[in-house]
C-alpha cells in the first residue's frame, strides 16, 4: 500500500502545471507580462472573457474597477468521494473567486479556492483539503477524509452524540475499522485521485481559457 501511494505521488508531481500553487492564498496564482497590450486593453479582454464564460456575467463579478476585477465561479466534480456504510455518496463541489489584478502590460491572476464541499453537500472545516488542491494525496489525508466522511452521517451522529465510556469508545473502534478496511481495499484512493486530477484539470483550462483571450 506504501509502495501505491509512493507512485501516485510521483506520477502527480509529474502533472504539475505552470500556475503556482500557493497556500496561503489557498489557490493558485500566475502573472503575465504583455508587452502588447495597454491596461486598458487587458481589462477589457478580461471582461470579454467574463461574458463569454458566465451565465450571468453581471452577477458573478463582485467587484470591477480599472485596476482590479473580481468574479465568483462555481462548479461540480462528479466521481463518488466516499461510500459509507449506509451505502450513501455524494459529489464535490467548489466555489472559488478569480481575482484579475491589472496594470500596464501585465496582469496578475490568482484562483482562490473560497469553498470546497464533500459528502453530503455541508460545508466542513475550511482549508482541510489542501492535499486534493495541491495533488499530494497520501495515507494521512485519505484517513482523515474518510473518519470526516463516517462521522458526518447523520445516523451515527445522533447514535454517539452524549456517549461517552465504554459506549462511546466501541463507536470509535468502529469509526476506525470502517476506515482501515476502506484504505486496504484501496478504491478510495482511485476515486480521490480522481477527483484531485479533474480539479487540477479545471483550474489548467480555466488558466488557458483566459490565455487564449489575452493573446499569450
Amino acid at each position: 500500500m506504501k509502495k501505491l501511494f509512493l507512485l501516485i505521488f510521483f506520477l502527480n508531481l509529474f502533472t504539475c502545471f505552470s500556475q503556482e500553487l500557493s497556500k496561503d492564498l489557498y489557490g493558485y496564482t500566475k502573472s503575465y507580462k504583455l508587452e502588447s497590450l495597454s491596461k486598458k486593453e487587458i481589462h477589457s479582454r478580461v471582461k470579454e472573457w467574463i461574458g463569454q464564460n458566465f451565465v450571468s456575467p453581471l452577477e458573478a463579478t463582485k467587484f470591477d474597477d480599472e485596476n482590479k476585477i473580481i468574479v465568483e465561479r462555481n462548479f461540480k466534480m462528479s466521481p463518488k468521494l466516499v461510500q459509507t456504510f449506509q451505502n450513501t455518496t455524494s459529489n464535490y463541489k467548489v466555489s472559488c473567486f478569480l481575482n484579475f489584478f491589472i496594470s500596464e502590460n501585465k496582469l496578475l491572476l490568482e484562483m482562490h479556492l473560497n469553498d470546497v464541499y464533500s459528502f453530503d453537500g455541508k460545508k466542513g472545516e475550511p482549508r482541510t483539503n489542501w492535499g486534493l488542491v495541491s495533488s499530494q494525496v497520501d495515507e494521512t489525508f485519505i484517513r482523515d477524509m474518510l473518519t470526516r466522511g463516517f462521522t458526518n452521517v447523520k445516523q451515527f451522529s445522533r447514535i454517539t452524540i452524549g456517549k461517552k465510556g465504554a459506549e462511546g469508545d466501541a463507536m470509535a473502534k468502529k469509526a476506525i475499522k470502517y476506515v482501515d478496511k476502506e484504505i486496504k481495499k484501496g478504491i478510495f484512493i482511485k476515486r480521490i485521485i480522481k477527483v484531485s486530477d479533474l480539479l487540477n484539470k479545471e483550474v489548467r483550462e480555466v488558466y488557458s481559457s483566459i490565455e487564449r483571450k489575452l493573446g499569450v
